[in-house]
């Protein structure tokens, strides 16, 4: 896992690189440019993407479900909806936008877990019934913001503010990891053994879920809804790094990072001037990952 890591730091560092020197349109970036735009953007990919991949396994493994994530459970489109709300209805908060989606996603979280998380109890019921959610409200936001000049999400309009507020999300989902400890292997083990040890495997999982929640809305107020993408890539590594997932989500979190910030490289250099929408670009990256999962099956411990 170490070497596996390290490789992956390597590649993030050369992504790095290359996003803040890359001349675009023969020019290379003044300092200004570099400063405001580049540097915050990249801070965001590489943070946004780390929080994205880590979100995902703290999902799967307290809800004890290996194909769920923060898309597919709704609570990405819940908040772009919250969000669009506030954008068309309140302009003042769209700054802010980070910290909103922060917001909106444990809303929506604990709205989840007092409905459908509750009654849904099979693997492919909740699979389906956060699909449903997914859905319905990502329609509701597409019929309120037809007419609002909406467009494909970009990190192109990070801000300096966007990045802060997303370091400041981070650093919370840090403290409650170190609060929780090594608690997240519970999960690994049997229902009864963990009630068995004393263990309120419901409180603890809030825990955990508020954390990733947080996470998964910051991220989604400006990169927008990834289906399967946080899926996909924690199982990759879930595939690759046999151990409990408390021992993954740093690596995890790397690959995340990556798969991000080569994405967003990618987003602004390859039809420049003209911005590609980031998301769907790491949706696109993202697929050939399912290669890895069909050749020795996904799991999650």
């Amino acid at each position: 896992m170490k070497r596996l890591s390290w490789w992956l730091v390597a590649v993030l560092v050369a992504i790095s690189g290359i996003t803040l020197a890359l001349p675009l349109g023969h020019t290379w970036p003044t300092p200004q440019i570099f400063w405001e735009l580049r540097v915050p953007r990249l801070i965001f990919a590489i943070l946004g993407g780390a929080m994205l991949a880590a979100s995902a396994v703290i999902f799967q493994t307290t809800l004890r479900n290996r194909y769920v994530d923060g898309g597919m459970l709704g609570l990405a489109s819940g908040v772009e909806l919250g969000n669009a709300v506030l954008a068309v209805f309140f302009a003042p908060a769209t700054p802010w936008r980070v910290l909103t989606g922060a917001v909106w996603a444990v809303v929506w979280l604990l709205i989840l877990r007092a409905s459908m998380l509750r009654i849904l109890r099979q693997p492919l019921q909740l699979l389906l019934g956060g699909l449903g959610v997914a859905m319905v409200l990502n329609a509701i936001m597409t019929l309120l913001t037809s007419n609002q000049g909406f467009v494909g999400k970009s990190l192109a309009n990070v801000t300096v503010q966007d990045t802060w507020l997303l370091a400041i999300v981070g650093i919370v989902g840090i403290i409650i990891w170190q609060i929780a400890g090594t608690t997240l292997t519970y999960f690994a083990l049997p229902k009864l053994h963990v009630v068995q040890l004393g263990i309120d495997e419901t409180r603890l999982s809030l825990l955990w879920q508020l954390g990733a929640a947080l996470l998964i809305g910051a991220v989604t107020a400006v990169l927008g809804t990834t289906f399967f993408v946080g899926l996909i890539i924690a199982q990759v590594i879930a595939q690759v790094v046999v151990k409990p997932a408390q021992n993954r989500l740093v690596v995890t979190g790397l690959l995340g990072a990556v798969m991000l910030s080569t994405s967003d490289l990618l987003a602004h250099s390859v039809h420049y001037p003209v911005e590609l929408p980031t998301g769907a670009v790491l949706m696109l990256l993202t697929a050939p990952l399912l290669l890895i999962l069909w050749k020795g099956g996904p799991h999650v411990n």
